[in-house]
């Protein structure tokens, strides 16, 4: 039975076949002529057959040469391939963030797809606010983030309509009871200047930096809150009960002066975000 083949021996037989003698063979690995006929002496003692004609110093591959060549052919090719997968999953590190709002919306299926593109792949989230997540782009903590604001340049990646959320009671009061995530919150200061023009009092009965603390708080009863459908799961305020509210926009953010890993960790992210829609 013919023992394990090593990959060198391989590549280097190869070379000599492709360049038709050991020393133009020896010039394209970088090697000596004495080095590459040890090889081909090795790899035809494995074999147990000689692999070439010789004809002065040129070599003509035989038919066992051949067959060994074919199976050389795919053994290396997916060697290289596997190489290339191990090193690319070695190297790529996706650093990314999201609001909270898009956690089922933007972060699993983007989880999905690096997972299944590169496999093996270094991956590190935050979820947080916006505040939080431009603070760790800006402290090199991430390379791409879904946030709640304007883009530096040029327009924003989508818009969704802000919506009141809650038990139609809390509308009916002299004062409303809001409900939100800890400040800074462009929510909250969305629902608050918009009872603010409209001359309604408000009330903060409860603020917690979570959003399912926000959502549990609002179907408990404690208040209402304002929000995105795509951000919570709760009953929506029949339109006309409290003031009109505006569009949030939200931008895929990447790190300045980042390298490829930002751009594609923001390509990701920004793929997912445009699938986004108002329901």
């Amino acid at each position: 039975m013919i023992s394990d083949l090593p990959s060198p021996l391989l590549r280097s037989f190869v070379a000599v076949v492709e360049c038709g003698s050991l020393s133009a063979a020896a010039v394209r690995l970088g090697r000596s002529e004495s080095a590459i006929s040890l090889q081909m002496s090795k790899l035809e003692n494995l074999v147990g057959s000689p692999l070439f004609d010789r004809d002065g110093r040129a070599l003509k591959v035989n038919q066992m040469g051949r067959s060994l060549l074919l199976h050389s052919h795919i053994i290396l090719t997916t060697i290289d391939r596997a190489r290339a997968e191990l090193e690319r999953a070695s190297t790529t590190h996706f650093r990314i963030g999201v609001v909270q709002d898009f956690v089922d919306g933007v972060l699993k299926p983007s989880l999905a797809d690096i997972k299944r593109e590169y496999p093996g792949a270094l991956i590190s989230i935050l979820i947080g606010s916006t505040s939080e997540l431009l603070k760790a782009l800006s402290e090199d903590r991430i390379d791409a983030a879904v946030c709640a604001s304007d883009p530096v340049s040029g327009p924003p990646d989508i818009a969704l309509q802000a919506k009141w959320f809650g038990d139609p009671h809390h509308a009916s009061g002299g004062v409303v009871s809001l409900v939100g995530i800890t400040g800074p919150c462009p929510f909250m200061t969305a629902a608050q200047a918009a009872l603010d023009r409209a001359g309604i009092a408000w009330n903060v009965v409860l603020e917690t930096p979570s959003l399912e603390g926000v959502a549990a708080a609002v179907n408990a009863g404690l208040g209402g809150t304002c929000r995105t459908s795509a951000g919570i799961d709760c009953s929506v305020l029949a339109r006309g009960l409290l003031p009109d509210l505006p569009r949030i926009v939200y931008s895929v953010v990447e790190r300045r002066a980042a390298g490829n890993f930002s751009h594609l960790s923001g390509q990701v992210l920004k793929h997912h975000l445009l699938a986004i829609t108002d329901s």
